[in-house]
C-alpha cells in the first residue's frame, strides 16, 4: 500500500545526526500516527530523493531514526542495506532454478539479476 504523504514535511522534521535520533513513539507523537503509519512513511522517506546530501538512516544496530550526510555513516548504512538484500534474495536462486525446470529450461537460460546487490 503506498501512502500519499507530503514528504518535504515529513523528511524535515528527522532530526539530523546520530545524537539526536528518534524512536517510533517519539514519531508517532509527532505526527499523531501509529507505529504502523510511521513506518510507511518512513518507508516512503528511505525511497525519497529530493537532492540534497542527506540519508534517512534506518538502522537494525542504531537506536532510531536520523538524517545524515556523513560519508562513513552512510557507507555502513549502504553495507547493511547490501547484506539484508542479499540475506532476503539468497533464496530466489533455488526458486529460478526450480521454476526453470518446470518451463523447460536450461541451467543457462536461467538469469539473476542481483549485480545491483554487490555494487
Amino acid at each position: 500500500m503506498r501512502v500519499s504523504i507530503d514528504r518535504d514535511s515529513y523528511w524535515n522534521q528527522i532530526p539530523i545526526g546520530k545524537k539526536n535520533a528518534v524512536d517510533y513513539k517519539i514519531l508517532c507523537k509527532m505526527w499523531d500516527a501509529s507505529e504502523r503509519t510511521v513506518r510507511m512513511i518512513l518507508h516512503e522517506l528511505s525511497c525519497y530523493d529530493n537532492g540534497d546530501r542527506y540519508i534517512l538512516i534506518r538502522s537494525s544496530k542504531g537506536k532510531g531514526f536520523y538524517r545524515t550526510d556523513d560519508t562513513e555513516e552512510i557507507r555502513r548504512f549502504k553495507q547493511e542495506c547490501l547484506n539484508k538484500g542479499r540475506s532476503i534474495f539468497a533464496p530466489v536462486k533455488k526458486c529460478n532454478r526450480v521454476l526453470a525446470v518446470k518451463d523447460g529450461q536450461t541451467d543457462g537460460q536461467m538469469m539473476l539479476d542481483f549485480d545491483f546487490l554487490y555494487d
